[in-house]
């Protein structure tokens, strides 16, 4: 009886870790566009850490932007997070594109100032006069 019960209370607790706490919205965000979302909130976080002035003086409200540029709202979006947050797993799996692209656009603008460096020693090598050494005799 005893390990009737132990293994009553594996299978119990096994069976509930699969089911969800949070049910599904009817308005979900599908995965791929919260990747989307989480991937320009993250751009624009970093914007406001770099230089949050330029966000006030050209009058850009973060949330409604993105809210405008999806065709989502407020509620649709806290509810879709909050589906998301309720499976630590797959919302990871979220924030692990988001870092992908992120990784992305970080080595397309360090091979940009590469070859911007690179183009300017180039461009400063040309302007660098020609000098002949005088030769001893000369002197």
């Amino acid at each position: 009886m005893k390990r009737f019960f132990g293994l009553f209370l594996v299978i119990a607790a096994i069976a509930s870790c699969a089911e969800k706490t949070i049910e599904e919205p009817e308005n979900l965000i599908p995965e791929s566009k919260m990747v989307d979302i989480l991937y320009d909130l993250a751009i624009i976080n970093a914007a406001k850490q770099t230089n949050a002035n330029v966000l006030v003086e050209n009058n850009v409200r973060t949330m409604p932007y993105l809210f405008t540029k999806y065709k989502i709202d407020s509620v649709q979006f806290a509810d879709s997070n909050t589906y998301y947050a309720a499976d630590p797993i797959a919302y990871e799996g979220l924030y692990k594109e988001v870092q992908s692209k992120l990784d992305t656009i970080k080595k397309q603008f360090e091979s940009k100032n590469l070859f911007k460096a690179d183009s300017i020693a180039k461009s400063k090598e040309k302007k660098k006069p020609k000098t002949v050494p005088l030769k001893a005799s000369q002197k």
